[in-house]
């Protein structure tokens, strides 16, 4: 396993990035606020055996270059005689972010204070100090608590800001609109990095909740380094493995008709296709994580499955024909990550997501048809991603390597009589009573896309110079 596991790195080693970020960590006198200079910074991170130490300079700032973007880092500083030991809260770095962090220090000292007023603080907001981005975002604990239908990743944005709910022109449309834009515009990246079928729009592999461990909606002002659209970005952060091994399985169903309340309204199943009568949904799935080697080399994967079942009515009276067809919609995502830590200014990682959908279209309707179960047909749209990625930490820059190869086939109309002409029958007086053979169109698709990032920062002084 080991011999395997470094011969795949080494043959990935030349040719990716694994997403990596800066962090400012400033520090100030807590009761002058001027910078505090020539004094050691510590970032931690235990979940990842990763331990960093930086002085910082006459404005009181130190840059921890190429920071993997996981859970779990802490800035420490202070307690060297001058100024007391300080920290900060526990805090996540999410993919193509820079954040920026400032800790104020008491100086060590006896101070007599003749009273002590404590004030507690009236709001929790916080304000970007550091560009013009204007982003939300939702947390891995927040994406565990709130409900999210069918653990579609995408319906639980439209509780952030400047983000609504879209419909378009067919029932796959995406729906997400943001600022009020068409939602075709809306771009979507996994890791920083490209996400978007080009043939009408939308998500080339849809995450599910259990491979999300961020979720950035950035809707103005953001850099032009992101690409792609003028219109707003959904930036998904995946989960990482750490040095302690957890996961999650479960199991999830709606029955149907038995519980679910009485409606003249038909509903939209995930695939954005109208549902009512005898709908009924399941869905299972687990993911867990850890190390390979500790401190070193880490995991997660990832598998998620869901089952739609669906009636419409097939009735022509002119056939003597009044039944129910049923349907069935599956959906299987599959995800893995593994990174690999080669020294401390050296790391790679790999990605690959696959999505296997079938959406089927049976025959008859919502409130009866003529289309008979040999006219039926399924709808695939079936998706793969690769990204190997790789960073290079050097004493004054940084540099990193982006490629993905992705996979999309959108097969809208697969016959499940097999090919051959489609039928109408007529009455007597001309109306359709029935519709058998093929489903009568054809648009089966693939897309392939591969997709080249290089990036280098350099670092003089005060400044950083990116391209």
């Amino acid at each position: 396993m080991r011999s395997l596991l470094t011969l795949l790195l080494c043959l990935t080693a030349s040719l990716g990035l694994y997403a990596q970020a800066d962090l400012n960590v400033t520090l100030t006198n807590y009761l002058t606020d001027a910078p505090i200079a020539g004094l050691s910074v510590t970032l931690l991170n235990e979940s990842r055996g990763l331990e960093k130490q930086a002085i910082t300079n006459e404005q009181g700032s130190a840059i921890f270059k190429g920071l993997p973007e996981v859970d779990g880092y802490q800035v420490r500083a202070g307690g060297d005689g001058d100024y007391l030991a300080g920290e900060s809260d526990v805090f996540s770095i999410r993919s193509n972010q820079n954040p920026s962090i400032t800790l104020s220090l008491f100086e060590a000292r006896e101070v007599e204070l003749d009273e002590v007023e404590v004030t507690a603080g009236s709001s929790t907001t916080r304000i970007n100090s550091t560009d013009a981005e204007v982003s939300f975002e939702l947390k891995q604990k927040e994406i565990e608590a709130i409900p999210i239908e069918g653990r579609d990743i995408t319906r639980v944005l439209y509780r952030l800001p400047n983000v609504s709910q879209a419909t378009g022109f067919y029932p796959e449309a995406p729906n997400v609109a943001i600022n009020g834009a068409n939602p075709l515009f809306t771009s979507y990246l996994i890791d920083g990095m490209d996400n978007n079928e080009r043939f009408l729009g939308g998500q080339k592999f849809a995450i599910p909740v259990g491979f999300a461990r961020n979720i950035t909606v950035l809707t103005n002002n953001y850099s032009a380094e992101y690409g792609l659209t003028a219109n707003g970005i959904v930036n998904i952060t995946t989960r990482s493995g750490d040095n302690d091994f957890s996961g999650e399985a479960f199991f999830i169903t709606r029955p149907g008709p038995a519980i679910d309340g009485q409606s003249d309204f038909a509903q939209r199943d995930l695939s954005g296709n109208p549902v009512k009568d005898g709908f009924q949904r399941y869905q299972a799935g687990v993911g867990f994580g850890g190390a390979i080697v500790k401190d070193q080399t880490f995991y997660y994967l990832n598998v998620e499955h869901t089952t739609d079942l669906k009636d419409n009515l097939l009735n022509s009276d002119a056939l003597g024909v009044n039944e129910t067809i049923r349907g069935e919609n599956n959906f299987t995502y599959i995800s893995g990550k593994l990174d690999h830590s080669w020294s401390p200014s050296f790391t790679s990682s790999l990605r690959a997501n696959v999505g296997l959908v079938n959406i089927e279209r049976q025959g008859g309707g919502l409130e009866g048809g003529v289309t008979f179960p040999s006219a039926a047909s399924v709808q695939d749209r079936n998706s793969v991603l690769v990204a190997l990625k790789n960073n290079y930490i050097g004493d004054n820059f940084s540099a990193q390597t982006n490629l993905q190869y992705s996979r999309f086939r959108w097969n809208y109309g697969r016959a499940l009589g097999g090919d051959g002409p489609q039928v109408s029958v007529l009455n007597p007086n001309g109306i359709n009573v029935a519709v058998l053979g093929h489903p009568g169109f054809v648009f089966d698709e693939t897309e392939n896309t591969m997709q080249f990032q290089q990036k280098f920062n350099y670092y003089a002084g005060q400044h950083t110079l990116k391209a």
